[in-house]
């Protein structure tokens, strides 16, 4: 038995040629995936009669279901494995055995030829080959020059020879039909199974920011907590008054008319007017001595006023009072100019009410900074879904504290607010997981599940404390896959119909009967190939 393995570019001309090298009567085809010996029915037409004419029994071997259809529907049996194969062929030698065995012991070993008459399937039938035991020993060879008159001695003493000879051919003929009707037939059959819908019972997954991978049994994802910086600024009017009065002030001269001594006058000696309003002196002076021959002396000396206001801004002259001990002395003071510069000035500051003002509303702004920062898709993380409710807002600091405002002269002042919100978000994709691993644990042994196709349902999520609950539902299209050896015992030997019938409950079935006019499948399980073509995805 020989096993010729092709390569995926290998042409049906080489394919036949690995035929015709095979000398002990059997052979295997392996036909690699993407052969392209694989993309037309007429090659394995070719490679059959090839076969046939050279009296070899072949089998074709692929992975691929299709091609081995193909191989099937061109009169060439296929299987998926070469030990499948070469089981089949020892099955086919041991009924060409008993196909030799019942048409007259003839052996297997026979002849195209090409004025033979052709079965259903198109192959040439061959005509046996006798042995060369079966010529007596001795006998001579009639040469060429001598047949016809050879033939005719022949015809005129045994007429009846032509009739025997036809005779035989018909029965030789006739049982290699039937034989071929009973023993070579090959099925090949396509199941592709009913699909139905798998659901779970609903049940809880939890987003735990304290776990870090999924749990499925435990039904706990992980959740992220997702970090939101917040910022709030405005601008803001003062309220406060500031009053505050400025000093007037000028200069005053006293006058001596000692002429015993100088008199000092220290500073903040405190002159004054008629009505009381006081001044003093801003530096310490003293008074030259008099003399009757020169007369009196004076000194110059700057004043400011005790009190701030207008009322220090006094009239020249008007500063005519100052302390007895200095009159004693015989010190007179006036003021030769009018004081001035004595204001009352009122101010706009900074107070401590517009400063708690100002941070009650930057406060209220870091909440729809909150509200802006969840809206804004590139806030959070792309895939995670964010909970609100879950929401801590960190300490806010503001730009500036009070003691760096509150007092300040100005109209108006700006403060801004930054703080930290925190809050839980969640990979929602991380349920899907879940969902297809509880699927997965409640399929039976023999339920495959269509692809990935798994789809979790569930509500938008609830948070429970420092953790966000689902309520959750998983589904999928899955299907039973049969048991081979359970489907060819149930259709081995019936009629192409009943075992369409028996295959109804497995889903949809294709049947392929080689040769095409045999309405039976085989009765012999090696000769039944079967697929099973599970659903895709989409179908």
């Amino acid at each position: 038995m020989a096993v010729c393995y092709l390569d995926m570019d290998d042409e049906i001309t080489g394919a036949i040629s690995r035929i015709r090298a095979v000398t002990d009567g059997e052979a295997i085809i392996v036909v690699p995936p993407g052969s392209r010996i694989a993309t037309s029915r007429i090659n394995f037409r070719l490679l059959a009669r090839e076969a046939a004419e050279r009296k070899l029994n072949v089998a074709a071997v692929s992975d691929e279901p299709s091609v081995r259809a193909l191989a099937i529907s061109a009169g060439l049996p296929a299987y998926d494995s070469i030990s499948a194969a070469e089981n089949a062929l020892v099955s086919f030698r041991e009924q060409d055995r008993q196909l030799a065995a019942r048409v007259g012991g003839v052996p297997p070993s026979v002849r195209a030829d090409p004025t033979s008459p052709r079965d259903a399937a198109g192959t040439t039938r061959v005509m046996p080959i006798p042995p060369q035991s079966s010529v007596a020993e001795g006998t001579a060879v009639m040469p060429a020059a001598a047949e016809p008159a050879a033939r005719r001695r022949r015809g005129r003493r045994l007429p009846i020879a032509p009739l025997l000879v036809l005779l035989l051919v018909v029965l030789l003929l006739g049982g290699a039909a039937w034989g071929a009707y009973v023993l070579l037939p090959t099925a090949s059959i396509t199941i592709h199974p009913a699909t139905s819908q798998i659901e779970t019972s609903p049940f809880t997954v939890t987003a735990d920011p304290n776990v870090a991978v999924v749990d499925p049994e435990a039904g706990v994802i992980p959740a992220e907590t997702i970090s939101l910086p917040l910022h709030a600024e405005g601008d803001f009017s003062a309220t406060g008054i500031q009053a505050r009065d400025t000093r007037a002030s000028g200069s005053v001269r006293f006058r001596s008319e000692n002429t015993l001594n100088a008199v000092p006058i220290p500073a903040d000696t405190v002159v004054s007017t008629a009505d009381g309003i006081d001044f003093v002196t801003t530096d310490a002076v003293t008074v030259p001595k008099a003399s009757f021959a020169t007369g009196p002396t004076t000194a110059d000396v700057a004043v400011r006023a005790v009190n701030g206001g207008t009322d220090g801004n006094v009239d020249a002259g008007t500063i005519t009072e100052l302390a007895a001990v200095l009159r004693a002395q015989l010190i007179s003071v006036r003021n030769p100019d009018p004081t001035s510069g004595g204001r009352h000035i009122e101010e706009v500051v900074i107070s401590q009410e517009d400063y708690d003002t100002a941070l009650a509303s930057l406060n209220e702004q870091l909440g729809s900074a909150l509200t802006a920062a969840l809206a804004d898709p590139d806030s959070v993380p792309r895939g995670l879904v964010a909970f609100p409710a879950t929401m801590q807002l960190g300490q806010a600091t503001p730009s500036q504290p009070a003691e760096s405002l509150v007092g300040s002269v100005a109209p108006s002042f700006t403060l801004a607010l930054d703080a930290d919100a925190q809050l839980l978000g969640v990979n929602e994709g991380l349920i899907d997981e879940v969902g297809e691993a509880r699927l997965r644990a409640m399929l039976d042994p023999n339920q495959q599940l269509i692809g990935d196709q798994v789809v979790s349902s569930h509500g938008p999520g609830s948070a429970v404390g420092e953790r966000i609950v689902y309520q959750v539902t998983a589904r999928g299209a899955g299907y039973s896959d049969p048991d081979v050896q359970e489907i060819i015992a149930s259709v081995k030997g019936k009629s192409v119909s009943d075992a369409q019938q028996a295959l109804a409950r497995y889903g949809s079935a294709e049947i392929l009967v080689w040769p095409e006019f045999v309405d039976h499948l085989p009765d012999q399980a090696a000769r039944i190939s079967v697929i099973i073509e599970p659903p895709v995805s989409g179908t």
